[in-house]
């Protein structure tokens, strides 16, 4: 599988938007890996995680040919991460010319805010309208769809919004995405025993600031927990590839401070753009 980190922020933006902090104005100074936009992931070349509200730059600067997209997997309803508007485009005729269906995953929660959304801006109270079809996700059950097994597990976050983080097998290769969590409730751990994933992309919004934060978001301590915890249960081994991604200014860590706190214990830090062999 190839993965690539479309965007690595939270939910302001990185730069936050509005913002006057000094790792803000760092962060607009130094340009490039400092300039992150809202969490988005591309599988291949047919599946995206998170559609946000970044979705048409990134889709752009990255050069992703949409046509060649299946499906959309949303982690929660939360505005970074899904935005309905930009699925309001695939409304015929008036809008874009689309011809073929995608598929659509995520838990109820996710199409409940797609209703809702487009009802109120347009009128549409039918997903089949933009040609999507819908697949509700449950947690702890396996949907395989075309050679992809996706396996949602119960995120630590928002409660009453249903979040989810993803373990995502193809070809004989698993990855793990689970950002906005915090350490994870106890379902999803034991559904993660000896999985022997072979990358994991993990949630450090808090940054150093909150250093042991578990609750919603990771700090960077409860990151390190979080992969010693997986070592622990056997789902990881030597050739996992790790990474720490989804970053907040208030974590008042820059590009090159997750670094060297990082580097020591074998996590990589993600940046808008990364591509993963896995």
């Amino acid at each position: 599988m190839k993965f690539r980190f479309l965007g690595t922020a939270a939910a302001e933006g990185f730069p936050a938007l509005w913002c006057e902090c000094p790792i803000c104005m760092q962060a607009a100074k130094n340009g490039g890996k400092d300039i992150r936009r809202r969490a988005s992931y591309l599988i291949d070349e047919d599946t995206i995680v998170d559609f946000g509200p970044d979705a048409f730059w990134q889709s752009q600067e990255f050069r992703i040919d949409l046509l060649k997209i299946k499906r959309i997997l949303y982690t929660h309803p939360h505005v970074d991460h899904l935005n309905p508007l930009d699925l309001i485009w695939r409304r015929l005729p008036w809008y874009s010319r689309v011809e073929h269906s995608i598929k659509v995953f995520g838990s109820g929660t996710v199409f409940g805010r797609i209703i809702s959304v487009c009802g109120e801006l347009e009128g549409i109270y039918r997903l089949e309208d933009l040609k999507i079809e819908p697949v509700e996700l449950r947690n702890g059950e396996s949907v395989v769809d075309g050679d992809l097994t996706i396996l949602p597990l119960e995120a630590n976050h928002a409660p009453g919004k249903s979040a989810q983080i993803f373990l995502l097998e193809r070809g004989g290769k698993s990855i793990l995405i689970a950002n906005d969590t915090g350490w994870l409730p106890d379902a999803s751990w034991e559904l993660l025993k000896g999985k022997s994933l072979d990358m994991v992309s993990l949630d450090s919004t808090m940054g150093i600031r909150c250093a042991d934060a578990d609750r919603g978001h990771m700090g960077v301590n409860t990151v390190l927990k979080t992969v010693e915890h997986l070592k622990k249960i056997g789902a990881v081994g030597a050739e996992t590839k790790f990474f720490a991604t989804h970053f907040s200014h208030n974590g008042d860590f820059l590009h090159r401070d997750f670094e060297a706190f990082f580097a020591p214990h074998g996590i990589a830090v993600a940046y808008d753009g990364l591509e993963v062999e896995v």
